[in-house]
Parts: structure tokens; sequence; C-alpha cells
């Protein structure tokens, strides 16, 4: 039995050295073994020379794998990627030149350090050694190694959390002067040139244009953990101010450092830094920003209250004003740490008396406040006046970390120039929301946004048509897809409508995702008036329902209470956990719940009952959304899931033609969590290609969805969904897969899931599931084992159907990832904001520190 870990490593080397590859593919070379090849390890490449096919298609999707790697990562400084749009070359093939540069190094999900290899490769290469060039890429680099110190270790405050609320040069505050010290968070970089056109406009810049010969400073920074970078103009005496206050420096040192600039115009620089959070006090490096006072007091805005419900342990706060969410873990003294901040402003100096742990005090009020949660006041409650304008610094500071939603109306004069301007204003992808009466009307534009989507030039996280009208051709709907765009249908009848829908079954057919937008009456309280509104959506493969619930319409009388809206809600609850994807439009999304896009006001004024209503429902669906994150430690992040199976391990995506996988093929992931599977299968489908990817949890797709969008990949639709019930006519698609999801077995919905993948495949098409069998150590793998026998048996028996044939049985393996060195967050199913993370440290060591391996059962099947 040769070595597990000798051939993964004797293949790890072929994909990278070229003479390896040329010495298994042509046996004229192999006349004498390669240099440094062990007799073992000649052995091992022999057997790949036994099956040059299969060993080529392993290494061009590794490589392929690695060119999109490379241009993905560029995508995180627009300025190069511009660049090299714009150049005439070849992008993929300059990102294949730069692979082989580097050896076909993989980074993994190591982004920024791609970025820096990459942006140093071109800035070596003649096609970018222009004055102009070699200064976009050198504050380019300036960037990436900022991003990369920050990732390695973080400054204790992010400038907006730094923010000034009043003049950061008021020395009045403490008796001894005051000490300013520049945030981590920022570098400033020097160009030979006016680059401002091109930094106003990093995805669109017209290269070619005359740039002003003219010396710059520029001010880079990361406003937020989160957040992209952004840049800032400064004078040379403000960027001199920046690097001098590399150390603490009081304002009368840099008066001397400056030659004896007066200290009024010294303070005006610090203060004008200071309102960007690059330059905070000396002493609240680690709290608050540098502004406040010791005598100052603070205070939970009065729409915070602190939920009933207890969730394994951890209980919540619910923002009524800003509809968001936060959790308060378990601990001794957490809840009353909240509780001591709310009705009544708290003297910052007599709070932290009561705490020994200082530190802990400063990030839960830094947690807070960069929530908006809480507020800087007097020693008295705000006034009404006060605390709209609290609430105004809170939504503007919320506003540049939040995603945006954006309305246009198609029906009125509008032309794609102007769509794309808006789409560009944007601080990041929007949710974009197209409204118009008929679909047919605006085909041309739609197309227009698609092909600008597909190239690049424009970037949504999300799109969604609303028109009354869904009667389309078939090229309406290859628009839509491409576009990565949904329709949501205005005015269907609950609980069914009168009749058939025009347009709807070409919608379907063609793998858009539709939703019925429905206004229902205190009925959906029945079972059995929600069982035909089921019934009809299930029937006409609809992907999920939208409701309007209209408080003053429900209850005319103005006569409901907590209890009534509760017995609403879990009606719409009833009906999202039996179809899966069900959105209440007129209240907030999950999305804004949980803190990742701003929450739109209503439109017009709203009745007392409207807004106990909003509340009740911020009440009662943050503790639905806790629930959804238990305490598993599974990764929350995409680049950390990655890492939980390997890319150029994984059975499927690197052997697309088990799934018979070809462009223009339609992919149905099933269960697809964040969107690894997906994004993997996503270059053998091709730009015309489909994968669609369901997740039960609509957060979870909201992360995959944001995550592929930022990778400019536009042949995935994530979408809530269930695995027992796929939204899609028969035979619609090609292939379908389900990748490690032991709960579907477990809870015995496995022979569903495999009947309902069966069904929307077409004759010929495939289907495969995988799971792990067993977790062994290294030196196990030689002898026989048996491990999670009722999986194989579960998972055979499934397959077992008449319009099925198992054509394929492989079992596969990895070493189990190490853990050490990783952040520990990023490995917890964590979705909303918390007042302290618990979980906030570094792996050290390996809970099991043996080298140990996972081993998956993938089980193939052909649609008879």
């Amino acid at each position: 039995m040769m070595d597990a870990q000798l051939v993964w490593n004797t293949w790890r080397r072929v994909l990278t050295r070229d003479r390896l590859i040329e010495w298994v593919h042509h046996p004229d070379t192999r006349s004498q073994a390669p240099d440094g090849v062990t007799v073992n390890e000649l052995a091992i490449l022999a057997d790949y020379a036994c099956t040059p096919a299969a060993t080529d298609a392993n290494i061009g999707m590794y490589r392929r794998g690695l060119v999109r790697n490379a241009l993905g990562a560029l995508d995180l400084v627009p300025l190069s990627r511009r660049l090299l749009a714009a150049s005439g070359l070849d992008g993929e093939a300059v990102a294949a030149e730069f692979t082989r540069f580097t050896g076909y190094a993989d980074n993994g999900p190591n982004f920024w350090r791609t970025a820096a290899e990459f942006v140093e490769y071109l800035a070596s290469r003649p096609e970018f050694a222009t004055c102009a060039q070699q200064d976009v890429l050198a504050i380019d680099a300036a960037t990436i190694a900022l991003a990369r110190r920050l990732g390695e270790s973080a400054g204790a405050v992010w400038p907006d959390a730094a923010a000034a609320t009043c003049s950061a040069a008021d020395e009045s505050v403490d008796e001894e002067p005051a000490r300013f010290v520049a945030t981590g968070a920022a570098v400033v970089v020097s160009s030979h040139h006016d680059l401002t056109p091109w930094i106003e406009n990093p995805f669109d810049f017209d290269a070619a244009e005359e740039i002003e010969v003219a010396p710059r400073q520029w001010l880079i920074y990361f406003p937020a953990a989160e957040a992209a970078h952004e840049y800032a103009e400064l004078s040379e005496r403000a960027a001199r101010v920046v690097n001098l206050l590399r150390t603490p420096t009081s304002a009368a040192e840099l008066s001397l450092a400056l030659e004896g600039l007066p200290s009024d115009e010294v303070l005006a620089v610090i203060n004008s830094l200071a309102t960007l959070g690059v330059v905070v006090r000396e002493g609240n490096r680690h709290g608050l920003p540098a502004t406040l006072p010791k005598d100052a007091f603070v205070m939970l805005d009065p729409a915070v209250e602190l939920l009933d419900a207890e969730i394994a342990e951890h209980r919540l706060l619910g923002h009524g004003y800003f509809a968001a969410g936060m959790v308060v873990p378990p601990g001794d003294g957490l809840v009353d740490f909240v509780t001591s901040l709310m009705h009544q402003p708290v003297e910052l100096a007599a709070l932290r008396a009561q705490f020994d742990d200082q530190q802990m005090i400063d990030k839960m009020l830094l947690s807070l406040r960069e929530q908006g949660f809480l507020h800087v006041t007097s020693h008295e409650p705000p006034s009404t006046e006060e605390l709209a304008h609290c609430r105004g610094i809170a939504e503007q500071r919320r506003s540049r970390r939040l995603r945006r939603s954006l309305t246009l109306d198609l029906d009125a004069p509008i032309a794609i120039d102007q769509i794309q301007a808006r789409l560009a204003a944007e601080g990041s992808p929007p949710e974009l929301l197209l409204r118009c009466a008929r679909l047919v009307d605006h085909q041309k534009i739609l197309a227009e946004l698609a092909h600008l989507r597909q190239a690049g030039a424009v970037r949504m996280h999300l799109t969604v048509v609303h028109t009354g009208d869904l009667s389309a051709d078939r090229e309406i709907c290859r628009t839509l897809i491409r576009l990565g765009a949904s329709v949501t249908v205005e005015g269907v009848r609950w609980p069914v409508p009168d009749q058939p829908i025009p347009g709807l079954d070409e919608m379907t057919r063609n793998c858009v995702a539709v939703h019925a937008m429905m206004t229902p009456d205190l009925s959906i309280l029945e079972d059995a008036v929600r069982g035909r509104a089921l019934a009809w959506a299930g029937s006409v493969f609809i992907s999920g329902l939208c409701f309007r619930l209209d408080a003053d319409a429900l209850w005319p009388a103005g006569d409901a209470e907590e209890a009534d809206f509760l017995g609403v809600f879990t009606a719409v609850r009833a009906v999202e956990d039996e179809f899966g994807d069900v959105l209440i439009e007129n209240l907030p999304s999950d999305e804004v719940l949980l803190g990742n896009t701003a929450s739109a006001a209503p439109p017009g004024p709203s009745s007392d009952l409207a807004d106990h209503f909003r509340l009740s429902y911020v009440r009662w669906r943050l503790p639905v959304l806790k629930s959804c994150e238990n305490d598993n430690s599974w990764s929350q992040i995409p680049e950390v899931e990655d890492k939980l199976v390997r890319a150029h391990l994984d059975l499927l995506p690197n052997h697309p033609e088990f799934l018979r996988l070809r462009p223009g093929c339609v992919v149905v992931d099933v269960c697809g969590g964040l969107g690894r599977v997906a994004r993997r299968l996503s270059p053998a489908v091709g730009d015309d290609g489909l994968i669609i990817s369901l997740e039960m949890f609509r957060c979870v797709s909201d992360r995959a969805r944001r995550f592929a969008c930022e990778k400019g990949m536009t042949n995935l639709h994530f979408r809530p969904g269930l695995a027992q019930r796929i939204p899609l006519p028969d035979g619609t698609a090609d292939a379908a897969v389900n990748e490690w999801t032991g709960g579907i077995w477990e809870l015995g919905l496995g022979p569903t899931m495999v009947r309902e993948m069966a069904r929307v495949i077409r004759p010929g098409g495939r289907i495969a599931a995988t799971h792990r069998l067993a977790q062994l150590d290294l030196e196990s793998l030689s002898k026989p084992w048996v491990q999670y026998d009722d999986i194989y048996r579960w998972m055979c028996d499934a397959f077992r159907q008449p319009e099925l044939e198992i054509v394929e049985e492989r079992v596969w393996g990895q070493i189990v990832p190490s853990l050490v060195g990783e952040n520990a967050t990023h490995w917890r199913k964590q979705y909303m904001p918390r007042l302290i993370n618990p979980h906030e440290m570094t792996y050290k060591y390996d809970a099991s520190p043996d080298t140990r391996a996972d081993v998956y059962l993938t089980i193939i099947a052909e649609r008879r």
C-alpha cells in the first residue's frame, strides 16, 4: 500500500513542475528518472502516465483555477485591474503567464498575497512602464501591503469607529497636553502625477487620457474591517502630519517639526484628519474615539431593548429605529453592562469603575457604537432634536459599511448610461430593484445591463425586476439569467390566482427565479388556506412567495395586540418552513436585521399600528435568525469554507466529466451553503451556463452571493430553497449535486432530495451526492475500516430508483486542514453582530495533533 501522504505530495509537485508533466506525457523523455525523484515517487508518476487524459484534465483544471484566482485577486485593487483591461492585452493570457512565472504556486484563499505578487509582476512588464502606470501600481502595492498588515495584526480601532463627533483638537479635555497618533489602518503614498480622474473612477477610467505631471499625496485607508479601501488627497503638510504621527506626538511637537507652523493651523490639520478617523488621541487607540473626554456620558439609543428570548444562553438586543440586532453572549456581567446603559446617560469614569477589565469595556462600547446602538450624550437624556442628531451621525457611520438598495423605474425615461452611473456611485454592489409594467417593453435596456454585468463594468449584489406582466420570450429569459435577476410578479391573488399567470411557465422552464407578490388577509392563520397557497406555488414551480402584510388592512379597527401580530408571523414562518423562500416585502429583510443592508424608511407616514407591527416583527424575527447559527464549529466565511475541502482535491470540480458538464449546462447545487461547490464548478459550464445553488438559510445564500459578486462570477445564482422542494420544472437541468450535508440524511430527507434531483434533470443527465465516510489517522488508511456505515446504506437506498442507474461510486479523501494560525471567529456560525466576540482568538494548536484524513464517498447516477 503506497503511503497516502507521499501520493498527495507527489501529485502537488506534478501540478507545479512542467518537467514532471513532460515526463508523464511523453514516453520518449523517460529514459532516465527526473532529478530529485525517489523510486516510490517514480512509481507514482508512472501510474499517472497510464491515464494521460485524466491527468491532463486535472492539471488543466488546477492551472485554470490559478488563473481565475489571480484575476479575482486583482479585483481587490481596481486601479491595476483597469490598467490591465485597458492595455489591449488578453487578461487571461497575462494571468496565465503570471501563474507560470510564480511556479504555479497556490495561495488558496489568501487573495491579498496573490494580488501583491500579480501587481509586482505587472510592474515588471514593459507594457506598464510609463510613469503614470508605475504610479498606479505603486499605489496599489502600498494598498495591498496595508491590507496584509491589517490582516496579520489588525489595528485596535478602525477609522469609521474613530471618526470624530466633536473637535479632535480640543485640548481642554486633559490637564496634560494632548498627544495624537495615526491609526494603523492608513498609509500615505506619493505619486508623480495627478491621478484624481483615475482614482475617482477606478473601474472605468480612460487609461489613454493625458494625466497632469504634478506630485500628489494620497491617503489610503480601510474605514472598517469589512470595508473596501478608500482614498483621500492630502496636502504635503497633512501628509507630513500623518507620517509624524506614527508615534504619539503633541500639537506643540508637531509645530516644531513643521518649521514653527502656528499651533492653531496644526490643530486644524489634526482636526481634518480626525474627521476621517485616521488620527486619534493617545490612550484611546483601543476604545472610543479620541475626542471623548474622561467625563463623557454614553447611553443606548432609546429604541434599543433587551429581548426576552434567550437562545443557547445568548440574549439579544433589538434596535427598533435601525431594525437591527446584536447578540449578548453568556458571561458574567454582560447583561448588567447593557442594562446599565439604558434609559439614562452614564458617565464613562463611573462605568469603568464597575469593571476590572477596561479593555473589554472599551471593546463593548466600540462595538455598540459601530452598530449605532450607543450614542455620546450630555448628562441629561437627549431631547428629540438631539436624538435625531445622534442618529444621523450613527446612520452616516453605518452607511459606509452597509449595502444599499437602489430602486429604478424602467417605465420612466432612463438611459443605460444613467443606470451605469447610478450603480458606479454606490460604494459597494447594491441591491437593485427595477420596476416596470411589462417586461417586453424593456428588452433592450435589460440586455445592455446584462452585457455590462458580464463584462464586469457593473456589479449588483442582487437584482429583482418587479412587473405586472411576465409575458416574455426565450431571449428575455436568457437576458434575465445573464443579468442574475429574479422576477417578482405583482398582484397575484391570495391564496390562489383566479387564472394561470401568462408567461410564468416560460420563465420557470428557462430557470428564471419567479416570486409571486401576494397580500394575504387573516385567512393566512388557517392551515387549509395556507395549504392551498403552497399547493399552487409548488405546482407552478415558482421560487418563492413574497407577502405584503398591511397592518391597517389586516386590522382596520386598529384593535390588534402583540399576540395577533405573532400569530401572523408564526403563520408566515410555517409557510417558510415548508416552502423555503418566503419574504415579507414591507418589513425589514433578514439582511437588514443582521446589519448587512441599510434599512429603507417606510414610504410616507405610518400609523401607530403599523409602527407597532414593524417593531413586533423585529422582536420576533431576531431570535429566529439567532437560532440559525447554533454553535457548530463550521465556517461562516466563503474563503474559510474553501479550506474544508481543498480545491485540487475536490472530486467533482476536478472531474466534471463525471457529470458530463460542458459549456452551457445548467447545474443545481442542493444545500449549496456558502457556494464552494458552485464556485468550483463554475468554469466547467462557462459564461453561457448556469449553476443554481439552493440553501435553506437566506443569510448563508446572501454571503455566498456577496463573495461571488466580489470575484466577478456571473453564472452563479444563489437562491433560498429546500432540498425536498427544488423549484424547477421536470427535466430543466443537466446535472444536480449535493455535497457533504449530513443533516439531510440524518433527518431522513435523503430519499426525497435524491428524487427531486432526479426529477429536475433531463434524461441522460446525472446527479451526484457526496458524504464523509470516515476521519482516520493516515497510518490507518492501509487497514480495513468501516465508519458511518449507515450513511453508505442510506445513500445507496436513496439512489435505488427506477429512473436512476448508478454509474460511479468513488471513494476519495484529503488530509484534514489544520486550524493552527486560523482566526477562530471565521470557523463559527455567527451571522449577527456581537457585543463582544467570545471566539476572538487564534488557534495555537490542533485539538487532534495527529495527521488525519477525511474519506468521502461520492455516488453518481444517470437518469434513464
